[in-house]
This record gives C-alpha cells, structure tokens and sequence, in this order.
C-alpha cells in the first residue's frame, strides 16, 4: 500500500491522527447533513475526501501540522450553501513542541450552526426528527494507554541487550587478536 504522504527525504510520520465532524451531542447528522468534505493538505495523495455517511471523519498519518477545511453540504431540501469551517490539525501540546508521552492530542472546537429563516418543509423536518445518538465514535482506538513503568522497563531491557551486544563484540575483538 503507498504511502498517505509524498515522502521528502527529511519527511517521517511521526503521528496517527483524526479529524471528525459530530454532533454536539453525538446525535446522528444524516437528516440535515448530505455529505462531509474534508480538504487535507496537498502533499497527501487524495486529499479531496468526502464521507457521505456518519461518522464523517478521516484518520491518517503524517508528521506536520496544517489548516483543514471542512466543508459541510446540507440535505437539498434544506437550500442552504455549504458551510466551510477551517480547523488547525493540532499534533503537539505547545508550539511546536514535541509530543514526549504517548499521551493523545486533542484539539476539538465547537461550532454551532444555526439556519436563519430556514424553509418551512426543513425547518419542520428538522423539528419532528428526534435526536437519535450515533454510534460509539470514541477516540480509544486510536490511543494506546501510557504506562510509565512498562517504558521504563522496555528501555532496561533493551540496555541489557545493547550491553551484552557489545560484550560479545569485545569478546570477539579479544579473541581474533
């Protein structure tokens, strides 16, 4: 499988990430929402995405932080204009600051939307649809549980074997001498 980005020869992927649109509530969006289309940063390859069903979001891998538009189209009957919304993929806490646990990102924004004047059929729609919660759309898939003493262990481990790695070459050296 290519990779998601065009790799420059300083390029890594460093972070797996994911940017979603919901409801404020997780309330299932398909009866004002036709599709979602998110504008992803040039260098990655398809970085027109459009998600026509819930949950209306896209999970990839890079290294750099970037503005994505997030483009919202209503259902026709709505008569409405898409609604672009800009949002700031978020990979570090600070500025620029690497990340130094395991421990996720989040960088989530609430934006409201409210329909001025709306047409009669919509607006009624809207009313008579009762909230219905969407599926489980929990970031825990996509996170690994730090535990410090588990790394602290893992870099022991690996010591020992870089110490006894060099033992055995100092052996070897002593020996062909």
């Amino acid at each position: 499988m290519p990779s998601p980005l065009r790799k420059q020869a300083s390029d890594t992927v460093t972070h797996r990430w994911t940017v979603y649109l919901r409801g404020a509530n997780n309330e299932d969006l398909t009866h004002i929402v036709q599709k979602v289309t998110f504008e992803l940063h040039h260098t990655f390859s398809n970085p027109h995405r459009v998600i026509l069903q819930p949950p209306y979001e896209v999970t990839e891998q890079g290294w750099g932080e970037f503005d994505i538009n997030i483009t919202l189209t209503f259902t026709p009957d709505a008569r409405e204009k898409d609604l672009s919304i800009l949002h700031r993929l978020k990979l570090y806490e600070g500025e620029n600051m690497p990340n130094t646990t395991k421990k996720p990102v989040m960088s989530e924004v609430y934006e409201e939307v409210v329909f001025s004047e709306p047409v009669e059929a919509f607006y009624r729609r809207v009313l008579a649809t009762p909230p219905r919660p969407a599926p489980d759309l929990s970031c825990q898939p996509y996170t690994t549980p730090f535990d410090e003493r588990e790394e602290v262990e893992k870099l022991r481990d690996c010591r020992a074997r870089v110490a006894a790695m060099v033992a055995e070459v100092r052996k070897d050296y002593e020996g062909a001498r």
